[in-house]
């Protein structure tokens, strides 16, 4: 999808919060601001 795979890499290897919306690194098993353990990889294709 994007130009340069090493950006793309740091933008959508995170994981999001479905509680508060934090970012989060990929190997997460819980949120680093709430403490939810509900996350879910961030989208790569484009909505709508």
């Amino acid at each position: 999808m994007a130009k340069f795979e090493i950006a793309e890499e740091r933008l959508f290897n995170v994981k999001i919060c479905f509680k508060c919306n934090a970012r989060n690194p990929p190997n997460a098993k819980r949120c680093r601001k709430c403490g939810y353990k509900g996350l879910r990889f961030k989208a790569k294709d484009p909505r709508g």
